[in-house]
């Protein structure tokens, strides 16, 4: 039996190994191009075209940037407009009700020196009625005025009720059941005119239709005012005719 003594070289096997693994890769990829190459790709094309799309999306993204500071700049500028538009709002109604107020005024005052009716007569200039704030809780005024050339002292009396219905009744309440304090009648005591101011507050379940206003003087030479008044809801204000007119204004 003869013996064969082979020499070993583990190194070698790996190097054929890696050679063979390389040679397969390089081949793969070579085999890959061709592909490609005969489908019609080209790689430098392909190169310059992905160089364009870049610099075609970073010019995108400058744009949105500037856009997205255009949209805040439009933004800020539509709401400083806004708020421009809100205070000139705010001052128009301002001046706007400065203005009834001043016209009111001076219809009242005009009402005194030189009226429409030039008697000497008592007369119920004012009546107004509006909502305080307060649920179901209004604020009256009632002016009282005689005119100018008039020097006699007005003293008297006045009545104030309001017709509703409460709880599918008609109701006829008082001042006296209708005032945070209780009062029964208000009093005037003027030479040329007096406001006559008050609270007043509606029981749950009330519905207000109509404010009856009665004026009484003390002197019985002097007829009483009587007015009816339809109830807005909101506010009553009515310029409304003096003593003499006690009979018709009674009626109603």
């Amino acid at each position: 039996m003869n013996l064969v003594v082979k020499p070993h070289r583990p190194w070698l096997v790996r190097f054929l190994l890696g050679l063979g693994i390389v040679a397969l890769i390089v081949g793969g990829w070579t085999l890959f191009n061709y592909g490609r190459y005969l489908a019609g790709y080209n790689s430098a094309e392909y190169a310059e075209e992905r160089e364009t799309l870049l610099a075609i999306n970073d010019d995108l993204e400058q744009e949105v940037d500037r856009l997205r500071e255009q949209k805040a700049l439009l933004e800020r500028a539509a709401q400083i407009e806004r708020q421009a538009y809100d205070e000139l709002d705010t001052t128009l109604k301002v001046l706007q009700g400065e203005i009834l107020e001043l016209k009111e005024e001076l219809a009242f005052y005009r009402g005194i020196v030189s009226p429409q009716d030039a008697s000497s007569g008592l007369h119920l200039q004012r009546f107004k009625i509006e909502a305080n704030g307060k649920s179901r809780s209004y604020r009256y005024k009632i002016v009282l005025t005689q005119v100018l050339k008039n020097d006699r002292l007005a003293t008297g009396r006045v009545q104030l009720s309001i017709d509703g219905m409460m709880r599918n009744q008609p109701q006829t309440l008082s001042l006296k059941q209708l005032s945070e304090k209780p009062v029964n009648e208000l009093s005037y005591r003027f030479k040329y005119f007096q406001k006559l101011e008050g609270s007043l507050k509606l029981p749950e379940g009330f519905t207000p239709f109509r404010v009856h206003v009665k004026i009484i003087p003390r002197s019985r030479k002097r007829n009483s005012i009587e007015k009816t008044i339809n109830w807005s809801g909101q506010e009553i204000e009515n310029h409304v005719g003096n003593e003499k007119e006690a009979e018709t204004d009674g009626a109603n």
